[in-house]
């Protein structure tokens, strides 16, 4: 038989009776919901002061079988719950929030963003002349990466096979020269001149004698210029930005030289990607667990850098802290980072509410690339569902 502990001895000596309880008498578990514990276990992520805690997801269909609640995901149930609301939407940001969703299409949505949405960028760069002190395929890289304002939608893939032409090809050409005697000259994205009708350079392989007989053959070969489409004839093709420095020549050095654009998806090249960054985190939620009044108020608002808490007034010269901006936590945790701070404040995060961020690099809308990665998440699917078929 074991020692009784200290702990029981001073039970035993104040004259303290332990009740013991029968497992029969013990309180139903209750049916059909449940307890408030679980509820936050299976729907929040909590935040403690060294690390977050509970940030698996309850998958499991039969994990509250036993108090007759259904745990499996439901067609029916996910549509009723599932919402997309915009915060926020300016020309090249869109912040939205998704509502009733697994964490795993959340992610799905960010990196079909990332690396499955098509743009135009630079990939091919005929370098006539080039006396900078840029090497060729350095300035061909930083070609690459400048955002094109078009829309991919209007022209097709062009694989090893295909000609370049007016339906899968749009043409740039730059020369920029500076001055002997003259100061440094900045070679900005400006420069980059839309060549509606296709390439100007000849072909290395063209003969001059053939020059004069017949119209000399170019490095694409298009049947039309690009700017009778309607789409381009009040909305020319250029870069998104205008100020972009693709070089700084020196007196005397030249660039000339023809960029070539086709379309592709940022899974093959990030100069593709068509957005600077796609990302989400979930809705942080701030709970006071007491009243913290007068100045531990004043201190837990200093705690916090970016200014989730405030004082309000309650009267008789009373002050009480209040969760005024919670949707601004950072989960910087200096709020429960003190010891015994953690007994007053409670910082956790709904694993079912996204906040969603799509900066776009400008040859889209954010809106449209939502949309557009909706319809790529819908034919993965069917594609799934005819397999399995």
């Amino acid at each position: 038989m074991g020692r009784a502990s200290d702990s029981d001895s001073d039970n035993m000596d104040s004259g303290e009776s332990i009740t013991k309880v029968s497992v029969w008498d013990l309180p139903d578990v209750p049916q059909g919901k449940l307890l408030s514990h679980l509820e936050l276990k299976r729907t929040r992520v909590f935040c403690a002061s060294l690390a977050p805690t509970n940030t698996e997801n309850v998958n499991y269909s039969g994990a509250y079988a036993s108090m007759g609640v259904d745990n499996s995901v439901r067609f029916e149930q996910f549509r009723n719950n599932f919402k997309v609301e915009i915060m926020r939407l300016e020309e090249d940001e869109l912040e939205f929030d998704m509502i009733g969703i697994d964490p795993s299409l959340a992610n799905a949505f960010r990196r079909i963003l990332i690396a499955e949405l098509p743009t135009m960028a630079i990939e091919k760069v005929l370098i006539a002349n080039n006396t900078s002190i840029i090497q060729d395929e350095v300035l061909a890289h930083r070609l690459g990466l400048i955002p094109i304002k078009v829309d991919p939608r209007l022209f097709e893939y062009m694989s090893e096979n295909d000609v370049p032409n007016e339906k899968n090809t749009i043409v740039f050409k730059l020369h920029a020269r500076c001055k002997k005697g003259s100061e440094r000259l900045r070679v900005l994205s400006s420069e980059l001149k839309w060549l509606p009708n296709g390439s100007e350079l000849i072909l290395a392989t063209e003969s001059p004698a053939s020059h004069s007989s017949t119209k000399p053959k170019t490095y694409t070969s298009f049947s039309s210029s690009q700017d009778t489409l309607p789409e381009f004839s009040n909305n020319p093709i250029a870069p998104k930005d205008a100020d972009i420095i693709i070089a700084k020549l020196g007196p005397g050095q030249e660039i000339e030289l023809e960029a070539h654009a086709v379309k592709g998806i940022g899974k093959t090249h990030a100069k593709w990607s068509p957005v600077a960054t796609a990302w989400y985190r979930m809705l942080p939620e701030v709970v006071l667990l007491r009243d913290i009044e007068d100045d531990e108020a004043e201190t837990l608002v200093k705690k916090c850098p970016v200014k989730v808490f405030d004082i309000e007034d309650i009267g008789k010269g009373k002050k009480r802290a209040t969760v005024a901006r919670p949707r601004a936590c950072t989960l910087c945790r200096e709020c429960i980072r003190e010891e015994g701070w953690d007994k007053n404040v409670a910082v956790r995060r709904v694993n079912d509410h996204f906040i969603f961020t799509i900066e776009s690099t400008g040859a889209l809308p954010p809106e449209v690339l939502f949309t557009e990665a909706v319809k790529i998440l819908e034919e993965k699917c069917e594609r799934v569902i005819t397999e399995l078929s």
